[in-house]
């Protein structure tokens, strides 16, 4: 929506009893606020200065709000900051930065001597939202599993998505999205930092059963996870793998007792007849202690971490994330599992 609609528009959705009149573009020209005019309220008259900010996040509103207060100090009039819907974090902004608000959907904030309004329009009339479901889509999940592997540090938006391995678009599509849900939020250096972890990780968990990895089962006659892994880790040759479910976990976060099974990941359906023929395996419907997997997107290798027992070192395991991914809706106990490595190792 341009600059002109929005203006022409606000003096419908003001609060009952405040009234605007007298819009214009400032004499000062370009190097003034966007309009200035008068606010009726309560049969008093103010002056005041208005700066349209209809995009960006917080840090752009606190831009725009600083501007506006040294335009309104110039000509004796209230800051105010108008655009098409302001959130709840822009919403606190404007109070810190002591400028009033006006929005398209009804919010509105005047504080005044001894006047006080607020009108709060919790929900975005005008979003149209795409699906939780399209924001941790295969692709899009990469996004998701990047900020979780390291929550505390703020991204670019080109950082993220090479990162990411995704492309500019999709990654500018996603992070809307996310910060609509307010997962993640614009800090005041334009970098963009995980908000939220806790609730970021409880939807993607929530998703994460939709995903489909191919699964083969084999029985190996190596029967222990011990020996099992020292096989895997002797014959693998060429052949990359990447532990995960129990078996990973057994190795970061022991919990649940008795893991006599090999779980992992590898890159391509190609590899599953090697891994056959080099660990001696055979194909079985039930009574498998080998699981091979092949993921559902690239993205699960993404921060592969190296971990040494006491006889083999650079054992090969996706990151704690991922791993939890995988536990948590598995039903032999993994719900357990994956909150015990949570508590231990995600601090999210």
């Amino acid at each position: 929506m341009n600059e002109n609609t929005l203006i022409n528009q606000l003096s419908n959705n003001l609060p009952e009893g405040i009234f605007l009149e007298g819009l214009g573009i400032p004499a000062m020209g370009s190097v003034g606020p966007d309009r200035q005019g008068t606010l009726k309220v309560q049969d008093r008259e103010f002056p005041i200065a208005i700066e349209v900010k209809n995009t960006g996040g917080t840090a752009t509103f606190r831009e725009a709000a600083r501007q506006v207060k040294a335009y309104s100090v110039q000509g004796g009039s209230i800051p105010f900051v108008a655009g098409q819907f302001f959130g709840e974090k822009t919403r606190q902004v404007a109070k810190e930065e002591g400028v009033g608000i006006m929005d398209l959907a009804g919010n509105f904030y005047l504080k005044k001597d001894d006047i006080l309004i607020e009108k709060i329009v919790e929900k975005n009339p005008f979003t149209k939202k795409i699906p939780l479901k399209n924001l941790f889509a295969p692709i899009s999940s990469r996004i998701t599993r990047v900020l979780l592997v390291q929550p505390k540090k703020s991204w670019l938006l080109s950082e993220l998505a090479n990162e990411a391995k995704v492309s500019l678009g999709q990654t500018h599509k996603t992070v809307a999205r996310m910060i609509e849900e307010e997962l993640v939020e614009w800090n005041q250096d334009n970098k963009l930092i995980l908000e939220d972890p806790t609730r970021l990780l409880g939807a993607w968990k929530d998703m994460y059963p939709s995903y489909e990895s191919k699964k083969f089962t084999f029985f190996s006659f190596e029967q222990d996870q011990t020996s099992l892994l020292d096989s895997l880790m002797k014959k693998a040759g060429d052949l990359s793998f990447t532990l995960s479910f129990f078996s990973g976990a057994d190795l970061i976060a022991p919990f649940i007792r008795g893991v006599n099974k090999l779980q992992f990941y590898v890159k391509q359906p190609s590899d599953i007849e090697r891994w056959k023929v080099s660990l001696g395996l055979q194909e079985v419907k039930s009574g498998a202690n080998v699981e091979i997997y092949v993921p559902y997107d690239e993205g699960v290798f993404y921060q592969t971490q190296k971990i040494s027992t006491f006889s083999q070192t650079g054992i090969p395991i996706v990151s704690n994330v991922q791993l939890y991914m995988d536990l948590f809706n598995n039903p032999a106990r993994g719900a357990e599992q994956a909150e015990h490595l949570r508590e231990l190792k995600l601090n999210l």
